[in-house]
């Protein structure tokens, strides 16, 4: 994770810490290129570091689909709740629309427009959403 983290506030002047973690590679895909996600790490802090959230897919260690961990809910946070794959730009609109984090001034109106241009790409040209088991004996 970065050790200097985003600091954001909603507009009720409650505080977050957001840690944004991705590890990627390009793939030639005739003249162009494509990004490949091989693992992320998005995490949600308070203000005081305690982690509150984050959404992690990190195959070949631990646990290898995605999920969600919510160290402050019932279920503990050792425990992973499966998810599909999540972009960066969901846990932005989260932030955003869900718990009142203040988007940049220029984007005021137009956050949800920019959040879709910029994810649009990766929804459309994503090879999977969610882990599915490999069949015995079939492909892995």
């Amino acid at each position: 994770m970065s050790e200097d983290p985003l600091r954001l506030r909603t507009l009720h002047g409650v505080e977050y810490q957001l840690r944004l973690r991705q590890q990627f590679h390009l793939v030639p895909e005739g003249r162009a290129w494509r990004v490949t996600t091989d693992a992320y790490q998005y995490r949600l802090d308070n203000v005081g570091g305690q982690e509150l959230a984050s959404w992690h897919w990190h195959p070949g260690t631990g646990n290898p689909h995605p999920h969600l961990h919510v160290p402050g809910g019932p279920a503990g946070g050792s425990t992973h709740l499966p998810t599909g794959r999540v972009s960066i730009e969901s846990v932005i609109r989260v932030l955003l629309t869900d718990l009142g984090v203040q988007p940049a001034r220029d984007h005021v109106s137009d956050f949800h427009d920019v959040l879709n241009a910029s994810e649009g790409p990766f929804i459309e040209s994503r090879r999977w959403h969610a882990w599915r088991r490999p069949q015995a004996n079939g492909p892995k």
